[in-house]
Protein backbone atom coordinates (compact mmCIF):
# COMPACT_ATOMS: atom_id res chain seq x y z
CA UNK A 1 0.00 0.00 0.00
CA UNK A 2 1.63 3.62 -1.14
CA UNK A 3 -0.16 6.77 0.31
CA UNK A 4 0.47 9.64 -1.05
CA UNK A 5 0.64 13.27 0.33
CA UNK A 6 0.50 16.49 -0.83
CA UNK A 7 2.97 17.02 -3.07
CA UNK A 8 3.48 21.07 -2.63
CA UNK A 9 5.30 19.85 0.70
CA UNK A 10 9.24 19.60 -0.15
CA UNK A 11 11.73 19.14 3.16
CA UNK A 12 13.02 21.65 4.21
CA UNK A 13 14.84 24.55 6.61
CA UNK A 14 14.90 24.95 9.82
CA UNK A 15 15.38 27.85 12.00
CA UNK A 16 16.02 28.68 15.93
CA UNK A 17 12.46 29.25 17.86
CA UNK A 18 12.54 31.01 21.24
CA UNK A 19 10.39 29.78 23.97
CA UNK A 20 7.06 30.28 23.71
CA UNK A 21 3.82 30.85 25.60
CA UNK A 22 0.90 28.90 25.59
CA UNK A 23 0.38 25.24 27.19
CA UNK A 24 3.18 22.74 26.27
CA UNK A 25 0.12 20.64 24.57
CA UNK A 26 -0.09 23.56 21.99
CA UNK A 27 3.27 24.00 21.42
CA UNK A 28 4.07 20.37 20.81
CA UNK A 29 1.03 20.33 18.13
CA UNK A 30 2.66 23.41 16.51
CA UNK A 31 5.89 21.99 16.75
CA UNK A 32 4.76 18.36 15.48
CA UNK A 33 2.84 19.77 12.71
CA UNK A 34 5.41 20.18 9.81
CA UNK A 35 6.54 16.62 10.55
CA UNK A 36 2.97 14.89 10.42
CA UNK A 37 2.29 17.21 7.19
CA UNK A 38 5.34 15.43 5.48
CA UNK A 39 3.99 11.85 6.95
CA UNK A 40 7.64 11.83 8.76
CA UNK A 41 5.78 11.10 12.04
CA UNK A 42 2.99 9.25 13.18
CA UNK A 43 3.48 8.12 16.65
CA UNK A 44 3.42 8.92 20.42
CA UNK A 45 4.46 11.63 22.96
CA UNK A 46 5.64 11.89 26.41
CA UNK A 47 7.28 14.56 28.64
CA UNK A 48 7.65 14.51 32.56
CA UNK A 49 9.34 16.36 35.12
CA UNK A 50 9.93 15.07 38.72
CA UNK A 51 7.85 12.62 37.98
CA UNK A 52 4.85 14.19 36.77
CA UNK A 53 3.47 14.10 33.32
CA UNK A 54 3.08 17.66 31.14
CA UNK A 55 1.84 16.03 28.04
CA UNK A 56 1.13 12.39 26.99
CA UNK A 57 -0.93 12.71 23.55
CA UNK A 58 -0.49 10.23 20.44
CA UNK A 59 -0.19 11.70 16.50
CA UNK A 60 -1.34 10.55 13.35
CA UNK A 61 -2.57 7.42 12.47
CA UNK A 62 -1.95 3.30 14.31
CA UNK A 63 -3.35 2.17 11.12
CA UNK A 64 -3.83 4.07 7.41
CA UNK A 65 -5.82 1.03 6.52
CA UNK A 66 -8.21 0.72 9.37
CA UNK A 67 -8.85 4.61 9.76
CA UNK A 68 -7.03 3.99 13.49
CA UNK A 69 -5.72 6.88 14.82
CA UNK A 70 -2.38 6.67 17.62
CA UNK A 71 -3.40 6.99 21.32
CA UNK A 72 -0.85 6.92 24.64
CA UNK A 73 -2.09 3.50 24.80
CA UNK A 74 -0.91 2.30 21.54
CA UNK A 75 1.84 -0.47 21.49
CA UNK A 76 5.06 0.36 19.32
CA UNK A 77 8.08 -1.39 18.79
CA UNK A 78 11.27 -0.09 20.39
CA UNK A 79 14.00 -1.27 18.18
CA UNK A 80 17.06 -0.82 20.03
CA UNK A 81 15.68 0.66 23.13
CA UNK A 82 15.03 -3.35 23.71
CA UNK A 83 18.72 -3.32 24.27
CA UNK A 84 18.01 -1.59 27.49
CA UNK A 85 15.93 -4.15 29.26
CA UNK A 86 18.35 -6.95 27.82
CA UNK A 87 20.88 -5.52 29.92
CA UNK A 88 19.06 -5.06 33.08
CA UNK A 89 18.52 -8.99 32.87
CA UNK A 90 21.94 -9.67 32.36
CA UNK A 91 22.66 -7.32 35.79
CA UNK A 92 19.91 -9.02 37.55
CA UNK A 93 21.57 -11.73 37.25
CA UNK A 94 24.79 -10.76 38.10
CA UNK A 95 23.06 -9.04 41.52
CA UNK A 96 22.01 -13.17 42.11
CA UNK A 97 25.98 -14.23 41.45
CA UNK A 98 24.55 -16.26 38.24
CA UNK A 99 26.78 -14.28 36.10
CA UNK A 100 29.96 -12.17 36.50
CA UNK A 101 31.00 -9.40 34.49
CA UNK A 102 34.27 -10.70 33.94
CA UNK A 103 32.78 -14.28 32.75
CA UNK A 104 34.35 -14.96 29.15
CA UNK A 105 30.83 -16.04 26.71
CA UNK A 106 32.75 -19.72 26.80
CA UNK A 107 31.62 -20.43 30.02
CA UNK A 108 27.87 -20.13 28.53
CA UNK A 109 28.68 -21.06 24.89
CA UNK A 110 31.48 -23.96 25.60
CA UNK A 111 32.32 -23.64 21.58
CA UNK A 112 32.10 -20.40 20.64
CA UNK A 113 35.65 -19.43 18.72
CA UNK A 114 37.68 -16.95 21.04
CA UNK A 115 35.19 -17.34 23.24
CA UNK A 116 37.10 -17.13 26.17
CA UNK A 117 38.91 -13.68 25.10
CA UNK A 118 34.92 -12.24 25.03
CA UNK A 119 33.57 -11.20 28.40
CA UNK A 120 30.22 -10.44 29.41
CA UNK A 121 31.28 -7.02 29.68
CA UNK A 122 32.61 -6.22 26.32
CA UNK A 123 29.37 -7.67 24.72
CA UNK A 124 27.34 -5.09 27.04
CA UNK A 125 29.49 -2.35 25.92
CA UNK A 126 29.98 -3.59 22.57
CA UNK A 127 33.52 -4.02 22.80
CA UNK A 128 33.55 -8.20 21.72
CA UNK A 129 34.46 -7.15 18.05
CA UNK A 130 31.58 -9.66 17.16
CA UNK A 131 30.26 -8.58 13.39
CA UNK A 132 27.03 -7.02 13.42
CA UNK A 133 23.92 -9.35 12.60
CA UNK A 134 22.45 -6.91 10.52
CA UNK A 135 25.19 -6.76 8.14
CA UNK A 136 25.31 -10.57 7.03
CA UNK A 137 24.32 -11.13 3.71
CA UNK A 138 21.04 -12.84 3.22
CA UNK A 139 19.62 -10.96 6.52
CA UNK A 140 16.63 -9.37 4.98
CA UNK A 141 15.69 -12.71 3.86
CA UNK A 142 16.02 -14.49 7.39
CA UNK A 143 14.87 -11.74 9.44
CA UNK A 144 11.69 -13.30 7.72
CA UNK A 145 12.05 -16.45 9.51
CA UNK A 146 11.57 -17.49 13.74
CA UNK A 147 15.01 -17.91 15.59
CA UNK A 148 15.95 -18.61 19.04
CA UNK A 149 18.74 -16.69 20.32
CA UNK A 150 20.93 -19.71 20.05
CA UNK A 151 20.20 -19.77 16.75
CA UNK A 152 20.81 -16.58 15.90
CA UNK A 153 24.47 -16.88 17.58
CA UNK A 154 24.59 -20.07 15.11
CA UNK A 155 24.35 -17.34 12.42
CA UNK A 156 27.45 -15.21 12.95
CA UNK A 157 29.56 -17.30 15.83
CA UNK A 158 31.97 -18.39 12.89
CA UNK A 159 32.56 -14.98 11.50
CA UNK A 160 35.56 -13.33 11.96
CA UNK A 161 35.82 -10.91 14.95
CA UNK A 162 36.57 -6.95 13.62
CA UNK A 163 39.21 -6.31 15.87
CA UNK A 164 40.77 -8.27 19.36
CA UNK A 165 38.24 -8.27 22.09
CA UNK A 166 38.38 -4.88 24.54
CA UNK A 167 40.41 -2.95 22.55
CA UNK A 168 38.16 -0.66 20.84
CA UNK A 169 34.30 0.30 20.57
CA UNK A 170 32.20 -1.17 17.28
CA UNK A 171 28.57 -1.24 17.72
CA UNK A 172 27.15 -4.50 16.93
CA UNK A 173 23.27 -6.10 17.58
CA UNK A 174 25.34 -9.55 17.29
CA UNK A 175 26.39 -8.69 21.40
CA UNK A 176 22.91 -8.33 22.17
CA UNK A 177 21.65 -11.81 20.41
CA UNK A 178 24.65 -13.38 22.42
CA UNK A 179 23.41 -12.12 25.91
CA UNK A 180 20.00 -13.09 25.13
CA UNK A 181 21.12 -16.66 24.67
CA UNK A 182 22.97 -16.22 28.22
CA UNK A 183 20.00 -15.22 29.80
CA UNK A 184 18.41 -18.02 28.90
CA UNK A 185 20.96 -20.66 29.18
CA UNK A 186 21.59 -19.08 32.84
CA UNK A 187 18.06 -18.71 33.67
CA UNK A 188 16.34 -21.86 31.87
CA UNK A 189 13.33 -19.55 30.72
CA UNK A 190 12.85 -17.87 27.90
CA UNK A 191 14.07 -14.24 27.08
CA UNK A 192 10.53 -13.22 26.73
CA UNK A 193 9.70 -14.99 29.89
CA UNK A 194 12.37 -14.08 32.05
CA UNK A 195 11.98 -9.79 30.96
CA UNK A 196 8.30 -10.03 31.56
CA UNK A 197 8.87 -11.75 35.21
CA UNK A 198 11.64 -9.73 36.49
CA UNK A 199 11.78 -6.70 34.90
CA UNK A 200 8.48 -5.98 33.24
CA UNK A 201 6.45 -7.25 35.69
CA UNK A 202 8.27 -5.40 38.84
CA UNK A 203 8.30 -1.93 36.89
CA UNK A 204 4.62 -2.44 35.93
CA UNK A 205 4.56 -2.44 32.85
CA UNK A 206 1.87 -4.47 31.51
CA UNK A 207 1.49 -3.29 28.35
CA UNK A 208 5.56 -4.33 27.42
CA UNK A 209 6.52 -7.43 25.74
CA UNK A 210 8.75 -9.93 23.37
CA UNK A 211 7.52 -10.51 20.07
CA UNK A 212 8.51 -13.92 19.73
CA UNK A 213 5.63 -15.11 18.03
CA UNK A 214 4.29 -13.51 15.29
CA UNK A 215 1.32 -15.12 15.17
CA UNK A 216 -0.09 -13.76 18.89
CA UNK A 217 -2.63 -11.23 18.85
CA UNK A 218 -1.91 -8.15 20.55
CA UNK A 219 -4.26 -5.24 21.16
CA UNK A 220 -3.40 -1.55 20.07
CA UNK A 221 -0.64 -2.89 17.85
CA UNK A 222 0.70 0.10 15.65
CA UNK A 223 1.37 -0.75 11.61
CA UNK A 224 4.95 0.22 10.48
CA UNK A 225 5.30 2.46 7.68
CA UNK A 226 8.28 3.46 5.64
CA UNK A 227 8.59 6.06 3.15
CA UNK A 228 8.71 6.04 0.16
CA UNK A 229 9.17 8.17 -3.02
CA UNK A 230 8.85 12.56 -2.15
CA UNK A 231 5.44 11.88 -0.17
CA UNK A 232 4.17 8.58 0.54
CA UNK A 233 4.05 5.54 2.88
CA UNK A 234 3.92 2.08 2.24
CA UNK A 235 3.63 -0.85 4.76
CA UNK A 236 6.98 -1.73 6.46
CA UNK A 237 8.64 -5.17 5.14
CA UNK A 238 7.20 -8.39 7.20
CA UNK A 239 10.06 -8.82 9.84
CA UNK A 240 9.89 -12.11 12.45
CA UNK A 241 10.67 -10.10 15.51
CA UNK A 242 12.16 -13.32 16.89
CA UNK A 243 15.33 -12.12 14.67
CA UNK A 244 15.78 -9.30 17.03
CA UNK A 245 16.15 -11.15 20.27
CA UNK A 246 17.97 -9.18 22.58
CA UNK A 247 18.69 -6.52 20.39
CA UNK A 248 15.43 -5.15 19.58
CA UNK A 249 12.16 -6.97 19.70
CA UNK A 250 10.16 -5.38 22.41
CA UNK A 251 7.30 -3.49 21.61
CA UNK A 252 5.78 -0.82 24.43
CA UNK A 253 3.76 2.27 25.00
CA UNK A 254 4.72 5.74 26.28
CA UNK A 255 3.06 4.70 29.46
CA UNK A 256 5.36 1.84 29.84
CA UNK A 257 8.46 3.29 29.16
CA UNK A 258 7.64 6.23 31.63
CA UNK A 259 7.24 3.41 34.29
CA UNK A 260 11.14 1.91 33.33
CA UNK A 261 12.17 5.62 33.92
CA UNK A 262 10.66 5.67 37.06
CA UNK A 263 11.66 1.99 38.01
CA UNK A 264 15.05 3.24 37.45
CA UNK A 265 14.99 5.75 40.28
CA UNK A 266 12.53 4.02 42.46
CA UNK A 267 14.95 0.86 42.46
CA UNK A 268 12.29 -1.66 41.79
CA UNK A 269 13.91 -3.71 39.50
CA UNK A 270 17.74 -3.38 39.46
CA UNK A 271 20.06 -2.31 42.86
CA UNK A 272 21.75 1.34 43.33
CA UNK A 273 25.48 -0.23 42.43
CA UNK A 274 23.36 -1.97 39.33
CA UNK A 275 22.01 0.81 37.85
CA UNK A 276 25.35 3.38 38.51
CA UNK A 277 27.09 0.38 36.69
CA UNK A 278 24.68 0.43 33.54
CA UNK A 279 24.82 4.67 33.39
CA UNK A 280 29.04 4.57 33.17
CA UNK A 281 30.08 5.32 30.23
CA UNK A 282 32.66 3.08 28.31
CA UNK A 283 34.16 3.46 25.47
CA UNK A 284 31.96 4.89 22.35
CA UNK A 285 29.94 6.74 24.92
CA UNK A 286 27.40 4.00 26.00
CA UNK A 287 27.09 2.31 28.80
CA UNK A 288 24.97 -0.83 28.98
CA UNK A 289 22.61 -0.58 27.17
CA UNK A 290 22.14 3.08 26.53
CA UNK A 291 24.08 6.15 25.29
CA UNK A 292 25.49 8.10 27.89
CA UNK A 293 26.09 11.87 26.83
CA UNK A 294 25.36 15.19 27.26
CA UNK A 295 22.46 17.11 25.41
CA UNK A 296 21.42 20.79 25.70
CA UNK A 297 24.26 20.84 27.78
CA UNK A 298 23.03 18.55 30.27
CA UNK A 299 23.59 15.19 31.45
CA UNK A 300 21.91 12.75 29.73
CA UNK A 301 21.22 8.54 29.41
CA UNK A 302 19.36 7.66 26.24
CA UNK A 303 18.73 5.48 24.07
CA UNK A 304 17.71 5.67 20.11
CA UNK A 305 15.82 2.20 18.00
CA UNK A 306 14.78 2.00 14.47
CA UNK A 307 14.06 -1.23 13.10
CA UNK A 308 11.71 -1.34 9.83
CA UNK A 309 8.21 0.43 10.10
CA UNK A 310 9.29 1.71 13.57
CA UNK A 311 11.33 4.51 15.06
CA UNK A 312 12.28 5.31 19.40
CA UNK A 313 13.89 7.54 21.28
CA UNK A 314 13.93 7.75 25.04
CA UNK A 315 15.58 10.50 26.94
CA UNK A 316 16.54 11.11 30.74
CA UNK A 317 17.86 14.39 32.06
CA UNK A 318 19.15 12.71 35.41
CA UNK A 319 20.04 15.99 37.05
CA UNK A 320 16.57 17.60 36.43
CA UNK A 321 14.55 14.09 36.18
CA UNK A 322 12.85 14.92 33.43
CA UNK A 323 11.73 12.34 30.84
CA UNK A 324 11.21 12.16 27.15
CA UNK A 325 9.56 9.94 25.21
CA UNK A 326 8.96 9.88 21.49
CA UNK A 327 7.62 6.37 19.78
CA UNK A 328 7.04 6.24 16.13
CA UNK A 329 5.79 4.05 13.78
CA UNK A 330 7.34 5.81 10.61
CA UNK A 331 10.74 4.47 9.41
CA UNK A 332 11.58 8.02 8.86
CA UNK A 333 14.42 8.85 11.56
CA UNK A 334 13.21 11.65 13.58
CA UNK A 335 12.66 10.60 17.04
CA UNK A 336 15.96 11.66 18.23
CA UNK A 337 15.23 15.04 16.71
CA UNK A 338 11.94 15.54 17.78
CA UNK A 339 13.05 14.43 21.23
CA UNK A 340 15.88 17.14 21.62
CA UNK A 341 13.41 19.49 20.51
CA UNK A 342 11.01 18.50 22.81
CA UNK A 343 13.57 18.12 26.00
CA UNK A 344 14.25 22.24 25.15
CA UNK A 345 11.28 22.94 24.90
CA UNK A 346 10.66 21.39 28.72
CA UNK A 347 13.61 23.45 29.79
CA UNK A 348 12.31 26.60 28.02
CA UNK A 349 15.76 26.89 25.92
CA UNK A 350 15.91 27.19 22.05
CA UNK A 351 14.57 24.79 19.58
CA UNK A 352 14.73 23.88 16.01
CA UNK A 353 11.34 24.47 14.00
CA UNK A 354 10.97 22.67 10.75
CA UNK A 355 10.19 24.93 7.89
CA UNK A 356 8.39 23.36 5.16
CA UNK A 357 9.48 25.25 1.71
CA UNK A 358 7.64 25.27 -1.76
CA UNK A 359 9.11 22.31 -4.50
CA UNK A 360 12.34 23.11 -5.70
CA UNK A 361 12.92 22.32 -9.35
CA UNK A 362 16.37 21.44 -10.11
CA UNK A 363 17.50 21.74 -14.10
CA UNK A 364 18.61 17.91 -15.47
CA UNK A 365 21.95 19.10 -16.29
CA UNK A 366 22.86 19.90 -12.61
CA UNK A 367 21.18 16.38 -11.62
CA UNK A 368 23.00 14.96 -14.29
CA UNK A 369 26.46 16.66 -13.16
CA UNK A 370 26.15 14.83 -9.72
CA UNK A 371 25.74 11.47 -11.08
CA UNK A 372 28.14 8.72 -10.54
CA UNK A 373 29.35 6.62 -8.00
CA UNK A 374 30.32 8.31 -4.19
CA UNK A 375 32.85 6.46 -1.67
CA UNK A 376 33.06 7.04 2.00
CA UNK A 377 35.64 6.08 3.98
CA UNK A 378 36.16 3.90 6.88
CA UNK A 379 34.71 6.73 9.40
CA UNK A 380 31.15 7.53 7.08
CA UNK A 381 28.19 6.35 8.01
CA UNK A 382 28.31 3.36 6.98
CA UNK A 383 32.14 2.47 7.00
CA UNK A 384 33.58 2.30 3.07
CA UNK A 385 30.12 2.85 1.67
CA UNK A 386 29.61 3.38 -1.86
CA UNK A 387 26.55 5.47 -2.88
CA UNK A 388 25.52 5.74 -6.80
CA UNK A 389 23.80 8.81 -7.68
CA UNK A 390 21.33 8.22 -10.61
CA UNK A 391 18.20 10.00 -12.71
CA UNK A 392 15.40 8.23 -12.53
CA UNK A 393 11.81 9.90 -14.14
CA UNK A 394 13.70 13.13 -13.51
CA UNK A 395 14.26 13.31 -9.83
CA UNK A 396 18.06 12.67 -8.37
CA UNK A 397 18.15 8.87 -6.66
CA UNK A 398 20.51 8.18 -4.42
CA UNK A 399 21.40 3.51 -4.33
CA UNK A 400 23.77 2.29 -0.85
CA UNK A 401 25.74 -0.23 -1.06
CA UNK A 402 23.87 -2.31 1.34
CA UNK A 403 20.71 -1.93 -1.02
CA UNK A 404 18.88 0.59 0.24
CA UNK A 405 17.45 3.36 -2.63
CA UNK A 406 16.57 6.47 -1.46
CA UNK A 407 14.95 9.49 -3.63
CA UNK A 408 16.35 12.85 -3.06
CA UNK A 409 13.71 16.12 -2.45
CA UNK A 410 16.03 18.99 -3.98
CA UNK A 411 16.49 22.41 -1.48
CA UNK A 412 18.99 23.89 -3.64
CA UNK A 413 21.32 23.11 -6.97
CA UNK A 414 23.65 21.51 -4.51
CA UNK A 415 21.57 20.56 -1.39
CA UNK A 416 19.32 17.81 -1.57
CA UNK A 417 17.43 15.78 1.69
CA UNK A 418 17.00 11.82 2.43
CA UNK A 419 13.17 11.90 3.95
CA UNK A 420 13.89 8.06 5.13
CA UNK A 421 16.93 9.01 6.83
CA UNK A 422 16.15 12.57 7.63
CA UNK A 423 19.81 13.93 6.26
CA UNK A 424 21.02 16.12 4.21
CA UNK A 425 23.55 15.38 1.22
CA UNK A 426 25.44 18.47 0.08
CA UNK A 427 27.50 18.04 -3.36
CA UNK A 428 30.71 19.79 -3.49
CA UNK A 429 31.51 20.87 -7.18
CA UNK A 430 34.42 21.54 -9.40
CA UNK A 431 34.72 24.60 -11.40
CA UNK A 432 32.63 23.17 -14.42
CA UNK A 433 30.30 22.55 -11.58
CA UNK A 434 30.54 18.63 -11.51
CA UNK A 435 30.27 16.64 -8.46
CA UNK A 436 33.41 15.85 -6.67
CA UNK A 437 32.16 15.18 -2.93
CA UNK A 438 29.07 14.13 -1.11
CA UNK A 439 28.83 15.59 2.48
CA UNK A 440 26.10 14.02 4.18
CA UNK A 441 24.90 15.10 7.16
CA UNK A 442 23.40 13.00 9.68
CA UNK A 443 22.54 13.00 13.26
CA UNK A 444 24.48 16.55 13.07
CA UNK A 445 27.49 14.99 11.66
CA UNK A 446 29.32 15.20 8.16
CA UNK A 447 30.19 12.40 6.77
CA UNK A 448 32.50 12.57 3.55
CA UNK A 449 32.25 10.07 0.47
CA UNK A 450 34.16 11.42 -2.86
CA UNK A 451 33.42 10.84 -6.73
CA UNK A 452 35.37 7.67 -7.78
CA UNK A 453 36.90 7.50 -11.28
CA UNK A 454 37.02 10.08 -13.55
CA UNK A 455 34.33 13.21 -13.90
CA UNK A 456 32.85 13.27 -17.03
Amino acid sequence: MVLGFAPRHMICQTHAQAPQSGSIEARVDAYLKPYLDLAAFSGAVLLARHGKVLLRKGYGMASYELGVPNTPETRFHVASVSKTFTAAAILLLVERGLVSLHDPIAKFIPDYPRGSEITVHHLLAHSSGIPDINDLPGYDSLARFAHTPADLVSLFRNEPLLFDPGTRYGYSNSNYNVLASIIETVSGRSYGDFLAEYVFRPAGMSATAHDGRPETIVSNRAQGYVPVGAHGLENAPFIDWSTKSGNGSIYSTIDDLFRWDRALYAETVLKRPSIERMFTPQEGGVGYGWLVGTRLNRPVFRMSGRSPGFNAEIQRYPDDDVCVIVLSNNYAATASTIATDLAAMVFGERYEVLAVNQGVAIAASVLDAYSGRYVGGPDFLIPSATLTLAIRDGTLVMTWSSGAVEQLLPQSDSTFFDRKFWATIRFVRDASHRGTELIYHSGGRDYSARREGPIR
